[in-house]
């Protein structure tokens, strides 16, 4: 697992949640799920397949980029 700081996008948890879901098509594990002190973070799950990590990855850069 892995815990990934997402303030940088935002320090409004909720658009945290809406710009992963909708721009970078991610539903992660958020912050609010395991308690107070882990906002704008998001978990992810890297016990999967090769393929399907690097897919998440290209997604989430794709996202990113977009918002320069």
């Amino acid at each position: 697992l892995v815990w990934v700081d997402f303030s940088g996008i935002s320090r409004n948890n909720n658009e945290v949640k809406q710009f992963l879901l909708e721009k970078a098509k991610l539903a992660l594990d958020h912050w609010d799920w395991f308690g107070e002190g882990g906002e704008c973070f998001a978990r992810f799950n890297i016990a999967c397949p090769r393929s399907t990590l690097e897919k998440a990855m290209f997604q989430l850069k794709n996202a990113v980029d977009e918002l320069s």
